[in-house]
């Protein structure tokens, strides 16, 4: 190549073999060629390190290309530590990136032998979740599908969601990163809509933004426990609560909800010395019972006497039919033992990923400090236009048509299982939420995979709630997710579940 035939450039002798025309690659873009081309007059010495390479328009006119095959090429090379640009100078020769050798990369490849790195024991305690209610075998057809918590995103909260959006960007002071706490427009809706919807009288510098009610238990574990501290769960309660707790290290008590939710006079004894009872007063899932005023005021007594704090998810609290929302704990506590969490995923749709939580004004700085260490803050964008649907009124409105259309889904589905099961089934919780928690006496524990299975050959999909306890009980139990589910469809998702019960309990004769 040092022997071919020379050309000038600004004042830089380009060797005929620079031309990418005459070693063209069918297969390699224009100004992959060029940077080749260029690459190898580096490599052969042809161009000098800290040689500075022609301007990109006059490369282009003396290789016959265009200008932005020039510096597409100049890019590449840049980026493979070739060529180093300097703003307001020119393009220059650098150092060329330095390789190992063969031989060097055989020799420590035989003579080193890397383990795994060492994990932290959160990270070893960590599990992700498995999707509820898969199977590998889902037969051809129509499948009702009970498994899966859909939330149906109704097109006229989407439509908002977007015109809020555009006139967002629209703005000329387009949000930047976000604020820790979170935007002061949300936090201000927040407290307007809690105080309106919910008669909680709060603060917005009592409210701290987060991305889901997951992120909530996260820091509540990170900002009041330590590893080997207990906490006091619901049993049965969503898995990811008892996970996260368990997944910091901390030892889990659990206690049994009844007809009336947690009871604190029946588990005080089983609770002494734990530093943190996590509740859902308004609505407790899976089972959907709701907590009475005198058990409120009784764990409330029982936190301020043991120096322990609660943490109140007000999981679909919005979404009740036919009953008055119940008062919450934070309006209630009155020496800051309270925590409140609660997700607008549920009453959105679930790619928001925002929450918020209530925080006494004593723990604020620590949960700001460690939320800060996870995000530094919740996407800031969505934060405005969350605020924007909400002050519009467009998201109260969101609430009033979820829980409107949720009553008769589970009127249609329960009434299908009834007229076939009758007191074979016994249903916990009709107020408020979008899934029912059955159980089913009839049929022992042991056959809940055979009824699932037995379910989806009737054309349903349902899932187990075993997951959701410590200790399941000795009998079938199901959580089944009809809101984003049509009420014709639920009428035949229950005659379906029914038969395949039936099915079940005959071959166990």
């Amino acid at each position: 190549m040092t022997g071919g035939k020379l050309f000038r450039c600004d004042h830089f002798e380009l060797s005929q073999n620079t031309r990418p025309s005459e070693r063209r690659q069918a297969d390699d873009p224009m100004y992959a060629q060029v940077a080749e081309s260029i690459r190898r007059d580096i490599d052969s010495g042809r161009f000098q390190v800290g040689a500075c390479l022609p301007g990109s328009r006059s490369m282009a006119l003396a290789l016959g290309v265009s200008r932005t095959v020039v510096l597409m090429a100049y890019e590449r090379l840049e980026g493979e530590g070739y060529l180093d640009s300097r703003s307001g100078s020119g393009t220059y020769v650098s150092a060329r990136p330095a390789t190992m050798a063969p031989t060097e990369t055989l020799a420590t490849e035989q003579t080193v032998t890397l383990r795994p790195p060492r994990l932290s024991r959160l990270a070893q305690r960590a599990v992700l979740p498995t999707a509820p209610g898969s199977h590998p075998h889902d037969p051809d057809g129509d499948v009702i599908d009970l498994a899966q918590p859909r939330v149906k995103s109704d097109p006229r909260s989407l439509w908002a969601w977007k015109q809020n959006l555009m006139a967002l960007l629209r703005r000329r002071d387009v949000p930047d990163f976000p604020e820790v706490q979170g935007v002061m427009d949300l936090r201000r809706a927040v407290a307007r809509y809690l105080s309106t919807e919910r008669s909680i009288a709060v603060d917005p510098d009592d409210i701290l933004i987060v991305s889901g009610a997951q992120q909530a238990h996260d820091l509540i574990g990170r900002v009041l426990l330590d590893e080997g501290d207990a906490v006091g769960v619901e049993e049965p309660c969503h898995w990811s609560v008892r996970h996260t707790y368990e997944a910091l290290g901390a030892r889990l008590v659990p206690c049994k909800v009844g007809s009336k939710g947690f009871d604190i006079a029946r588990h005080a004894p089983a609770l002494e010395g734990v530093r943190l009872v996590n509740v859902s007063p308004s609505f407790q899932f899976p089972t959907g019972v709701v907590m009475p005023d005198d058990r409120c005021h009784a764990l409330l007594q029982w936190a301020y006497a043991n120096d322990a704090c609660v943490v109140e998810d007000d999981f679909d609290c919005e979404h009740r039919f036919g009953v008055r929302t119940a008062p919450s704990l934070w309006s209630l506590d009155r020496h800051d033992r309270v925590i409140h969490v609660s997700s607008f995923a549920r009453s959105m749709f679930p790619a928001l990923q925002l929450g918020y939580m209530l925080v006494p004004r004593s723990l604020r700085e620590r949960f700001m400090a460690v939320k800060w260490l996870a995000d530094r803050g919740s996407i800031s964008m969505q934060q405005h236009v969350l605020a924007a649907c909400i002050n519009s009124g467009q998201y109260i409105s969101d609430l009033r048509r979820i829980a409107h259309g949720l009553a008769p889904r589970h009127r249609a589905l329960h009434a299908a299982l009834q007229s076939r099961l009758g007191p074979a089934m016994t249903v916990t919780g009709s107020v408020a939420g979008g899934s029912m928690f059955v159980h089913l006496p009839g049929l022992p524990r042991s056959a809940t995979e055979t009824l699932v299975t037995e379910a989806l050959a009737h054309g349903v999909r349902i899932r187990s709630a075993e997951r959701l306890y410590r200790t399941p009980p000795e009998h079938v139990t199901l959580v089944l997710s009809y809101a984003g589910v049509p009420e014709a469809s639920l009428k035949r998702a229950g005659a379906r579940l029914a038969e395949a019960y039936l099915a079940i309990k005959a071959s166990l004769r």
